[in-house]
This record gives C-alpha cells, structure tokens and sequence, in this order.
C-alpha cells in the first residue's frame, strides 16, 4: 500500500476541487513533501493536521470520514464478502 494515497476520501475531495497534493499543502500551511508522506501513509498523521488537512478542504466530513483508511475499507469489504459465502 505505500506509494498510493490511503486516504480515499481526502483524495475525491481534493478531486472536486481540482486541487492537487501541491494546493492542499498551500491551503493546510503544511509543506509538500508533509502533506505527501501524510497521505501516503508513510508518516503518521497527527490530530492537530488532520484537523488542518479538514478545515483546508472545508467538506463537512467528520475527521473519522475524511480519514478512513483505504486499507482498511478494503479489509471490511472483503470481510463483508467472505461472510456472504
């Protein structure tokens, strides 16, 4: 999984806006190669910028929506399969 955005939902939003990794670090004040590590999953992402990275894109999604991991989703999804077999 590193390498890729675990974050789903940061990435649709900065997808409606048109915005890139670039912009988002602009808008959240954070530096690029911050925002690249965070959001690739190779950094930890700490509450005080998950809360920057939320009011930058001003979306209405709870923190726990925004960054609800993708590897985590797809680990639920497969459950959910698994279960119906």
């Amino acid at each position: 999984m590193r390498g890729e955005c675990v974050y789903i939902q940061v990435m649709v939003q900065m997808y409606m806006r048109g915005w890139d990794s670039r912009i988002l670090a602009e808008k959240a004040g954070l530096s690029y190669s911050t925002i690249r590590r965070k959001l690739r999953g190779l950094a930890p992402l700490h509450l005080e910028e998950a809360r920057t990275i939320q009011t930058a894109l001003n979306c209405g999604l709870t923190l726990d929506e925004l960054f609800a991991r993708q590897d985590r989703w797809t680990d639920a999804q497969e459950q959910k399969t698994s279960e119906k077999n």
